[in-house]
């Protein structure tokens, strides 16, 4: 048998690199292999050689423990017991012994926990996700563990603090960095900050106040932990990051730490409290929240977009670089370049720009995060891919060369035999393949990292005098001072451009902004300068942009972004120049600036299938709980959505017939979830309606039917809906399913009213829409909802003829199938044979006429592209009456809602001349596309008499021929 295990070892250390052979050989010797029965397990042999060979730490531990190695040598594959763990932490939270027995036995279970931690690297059987967690967990209950001995004898002496009530306070312990993350080294120290809620004094024999009763609670797990014995250390402890770091108290109540936040926390502290996460004993549920949710979240994370980050970002890589350099750490593998902190950088920095409006980045674990930030605001899906594996290989290089003898070290080695070590460790032939593949990923990371510390950073904006501008702007020049140099860049009206300029930079609010804000100001201005001047008409554009910079100069995350977003910058005062509705939208709601950061928003197709896509992510993204936070989260979707409408219209990505499309999607989409969220709202409460007829117990629908411009798919910016609302409850027992039942007639009347209340109420992002519901039954006097029934009846019995007109351009569009079909069939049969054909040329014509009448706002030198003579509106009531006068004879013209397929039907049914039909169509699609454009500027749909002479004429000429008079 020893021959056999002599064998075994020679041939397990001719595995490993000459050069440590001899330690390893030494090590055999002295821990007694040959004499301890080991030789029943020869194939444990390699993987107990590699560990020696790799890691003095293990070797000593293995000396110390070789009893308790061979009894635990079969399961050493095995991920290290939470059970056993568990049982380990409860026993010492319980000790009565004194602390250096205590102490002794934290230290002997940390080493025997890393060992097996440490067999498992390197024999290739856990995944690095696995091992952080491992080594987090063992930190977490041995702090818990000592936490609790820790105040038990402090109690012995002392008491317990009590809160206002009666109630015990415990110590709270906040682990920051790796252990707040999840993400412990195998030699890592754990950052601490000790908290505690409230209280005054203890209540024991020995009196103290809740300050120093949980400092000395923090001093007690320090030394339990920290203190280094002849067996070592269970784990070094560092609280340097609470508030006012060294100088600062040991132990913070939750009042103070709130006011250090709000007052003196740093750019760095937020990127820290990223990963700050509740460790060893638990406390109450209502004190974990308030941690949690309302000190610690609000200070990491802004409800706005945080682009301010990058600074800070910048600044902190600057300081550490130029430290490394001082210290000559290149091959520091955390600090240097490429290092795992660029790669932390990257992903915190993505984390804390938009983690407030997306709960799913407010991850502490990095590989967690890490595959959420793929999107267009964030990184490719390759760079993240890339940005995994480098982290992986790094955190590995770093935990073997923590291993080899259980110390904080993040340089790689220079000493050979640990450069060996490392090789074996990593499972590497040699050093300078380790070095290729550590330098590849590095590379990888530095460029990552400046892309996104340093990304669209143009430096210089287009101009010459840059200098120039900036100097002024610094100095406050006055008036004469900015006329001048406008003048001699040959600016448009330079003096009416340099007074409004110096009336803003005059302004309180200009002049009172914090010193962030001014920082910001004055990086932004020059450069926002630079743009206008060379601009179409600088004066309107500079008036535009200042009242966005109005707005946002005390919230100074939007004036970073621009600063960080040069391209963004030229984007806003492009389009700004061009469109007071974008400028008006961005200055009320600047959030839409994020949307500017995509270059895809000028020539994405924007589908119903797309925007349903994006509503839902952001709704999950938002985590709302209660219908009025969902329908802020739809504000937000529906506010977003017409914004990069309006811009790929004002950059002529979208025609026209598509500007109304995508409106009309938008419309429809918030439409149908504004219904759903109304719906179960009162459904939860009450039960779905349901009817009986004839028997048979059904249940009962209720649909939207749009009208007007929505029903045409013709929306512009700022249209209102003309909505009717229909349900299909008749028969008996008409009445709900809950256990509060209602009559199904005041359950829908109580859903339309909540729907209006979503859909009208202000909210953060503004209303989401107008809603008209004058076209219902009786107008103005009708009932809210309708039946199907009452609704065919009065279509048959009262409906007048501009009501079958209007009719025409009606669908339904969200909500019960079966009322929509039942729509769809009343709509046919009432367009077909309920129209009054016998007074139609007369009604079309005098309706007409006392349209133009009351709304033509044309004159002698504007023309009123909706109500004029040969505008629009007499496009619109030649085709409805077209339609209607020929429904009966060819029904097929009264399929679609829209004016161009209306024309293409009639045409394609030979009721109009197909050369006029087409002519039509191209005229109402150019007075569509000239609407949308004075909409976005906010103008009145009036142009020059001289415009559109020749497509007025046309429609003039069309009207006469189907009328055989001029319109009216």
């Amino acid at each position: 048998m020893e021959s056999l295990l002599n064998d075994e070892l020679a041939s397990a250390l001719a595995e490993l690199p000459e050069a440590l052979r001899p330690s390893v050989r030494n090590w055999l010797d002295r821990a007694g292999v040959k004499d301890a029965g080991f030789v029943s397990r020869p194939e444990s042999l390699g993987a107990l050689l590699r560990v020696v060979a790799c890691s003095e730490f293990a070797a000593a531990t293995l000396r110390r423990e070789w009893a308790w190695f061979l009894d635990q040598a079969a399961d050493l594959s095995a991920p290290p017991s939470a059970e056993d763990l568990e049982q380990f932490a409860a026993m010492i939270a319980a000790s009565d012994d004194p602390p250096d027995t205590v102490r002794k036995a934290l230290r002997g279970y940390r080493h025997r926990y890393l060992l097996r931690v440490l067999w498992r690297e390197v024999a290739g059987l856990a995944e690095l996700e696995g091992t952080l967690h491992d080594l987090s967990r063992l930190a977490d209950r041995l702090l818990a563990a000592a936490a609790a001995y820790a105040e038990r004898q402090v109690e012995k002496k002392c008491g317990r603090v009590r809160d206002g009530n009666g109630r015990p306070v415990s110590l709270v312990i906040l682990g920051m960095g790796k252990l707040g993350g999840r993400e412990l080294n195998f030699s890592s120290d754990i950052d601490l900050v000790f908290l505690y809620t409230e209280g005054k004094e203890s209540d024991g024999e020995r009196c103290l106040s809740a300050h120093e009763y949980f400092a000395r609670v923090g001093r007690g797990i320090v030394a339990l932990l920290d203190e280094v014995t002849e067996d070592g250390f269970a784990f070094r402890i560092d609280t340097r990051l609470r508030p006012f770091g060294e100088s600062g108290p040991p132990v913070t109540s939750f009042a103070a730490f709130e006011s250090y936040l709000q007052q003196h926390g740093r750019g760095w502290e937020r990127y820290a409290y990223v990963k700050a996460r509740i460790v060893g004993p638990r406390p109450s549920a209502e004190a974990a929240r308030e941690l949690q949710e309302e000190l610690v979240r609000p200070f990491v994370y802004r409800r706005y977009l945080d682009y301010g980050v990058f600074e800070s970002l910048r600044e902190m890589h600057r300081l550490i670089t130029a430290e490394v350099e001082r210290r000559d750490m290149a091959d520091n593998i955390k600090l240097g370049p490429g290092g795992i902190r660029e790669i932390e950088f990257i992903v915190q920095s993505l984390q804390l720009v938009r983690g407030g409006s997306r709960p799913e980045l407010q991850s502490r674990e990095l590989l967690v995060v890490l595959p959420r930030l793929v999107g267009r605001h964030g990184l490719g899906a390759d760079d993240c891919a890339s940005l995994a594996e480098a982290y992986r290989y790094l955190r590995r290089v770093e935990n073997f060369i923590q291993a080899i003898r259980d110390r904080q070290a993040h340089d790689l080695p220079t000493d050979p035999l640990d450069r060996l070590r490392l090789c074996v460790a990593i499972g590497c032939p040699d050093w300078e393949s380790l070095l290729e593949e550590l330098d590849r990923h590095r590379r990888e990371v530095t460029r990552q990292f400046e892309a996104v510390a340093f990304r669209e950073r143009s430096g210089e904006h287009p101009g010459t005098d840059a200098e120039g501008i900036a100097a002024l702007w610094s100095r406050g020049a006055d008036a004469a001072e900015w006329a001048a140099l406008f003048d001699a860049r040959e600016v448009e009206q330079p003096a009416d451009v340099a007074a409004r300029l110096v009336a803003f930079a005059n302004r309180p609010a200009t002049r009172q902004v914090d010193t962030v804000s001014r920082q910001r100001l004055d990086e932004f201005m020059p450069a926002l300068l630079r743009l206008v001047s060379v601009s179409d008409e600088p004066l309107v554009t500079l008036e535009r942009l200042l009242a966005i910079v109005e707005q946002i100069q005390r919230r100074s995350a939007y004036l970073a972004l621009l600063n960080e977003n040069s391209q963004v910058l030229e984007r806003v005062v492009r389009l700004c120049g061009q469109s007071a509705y974008i400028a008006q939208q961005i200055a009320r709601f600047p959030v839409l600036l994020d949307e500017l950061l995509d270059p895809r928003i000028y020539t994405a197709r924007i589908t119903r299938s797309e925007l349903e896509s994006e509503l839902e992510d952001r709704l999950e993204a938002a985590e709302a709980a209660d219908s009025e936070e969902r329908v802020a989260v739809l504000a937000q979707f529906q506010r977003a959505s017409l914004f990069r409408i309006a811009v790929a219209d004002f950059n002529e990505s979208l025609p026209v017939m598509r500007v109304s499309d995508a409106l009309t999607d938008v419309a429809e989409t918030v439409l149908s979830y504004a219904l759903d969220v109304a719906w179960r709202d009162l459904v939860g409460k009450h039960g779905e309606p349901h009817f009986t007829v004839d028997g048979e117990r059904r249940r009962a629908g209720f649909g939207i039917i749009a009208y007007g411009k929505l029903g045409g798919i013709e929306l512009s910016y700022g249209s209102d809906l003309d909505i009717v609302f229909l349900h299909d409850s008749r028969g008996t027992e008409q009445v709900t399913s809950g256990t509060r039942p209602l009559d199904n007639t005041v359950f829908f009347a109580r859903l339309v009213r909540r729907l209006i209340h979503f859909l009208t109420t202000q909210t953060g992002s503004g209303a989401l829409y107008e809603i008209d519901m004058r076209l219902r039954p009786d107008g103005g006097k009708g009932l809210l909802v309708t039946s199907t029934e009452a609704f065919e009846r009065y279509q048959e019995d009262n409906a007048w003829t501009w009501e079958h007109q209007a009719l025409l351009r009606a669908r339904p569009v969200a909500g019960s199938a079966v009322v929509a079909r039942e729509f769809e069939r009343i709509r046919a049969e009432t367009l077909t044979h309920r129209v009054r054909r016998d007074t139609l040329r007369s009604d079309v014509v005098s309706m007409r006429q006392r349209m133009r009448k009351e709304l033509d706002t044309g004159d002698a030198e504007g023309f009123d592209l909706k109500h004029g003579p040969g505008g629009i509106g007499d496009i619109e009531f030649l085709v409805q009456y077209l339609v209607l006068e020929n429904a009966v004879a060819r029904p097929a013209v009264i399929h679609y809602p829209d004016n161009v397929r209306q024309l293409a039907t009639l045409a394609a049914a030979q009721c109009l001349d197909t050369d006029t039909a087409f002519r039509l169509q191209d005229i109402y699609r150019r007075y569509r596309l000239q609407l949308h454009h004075l909409t976005l500027n906010e103008k009145k749909p009036l142009v020059p008499q001289a415009e559109f002479v020749a497509e007025r004429e046309a429609v003039v000429a069309a009207w006469r021929a189907v009328f055989g008079a001029d319109p009216p």
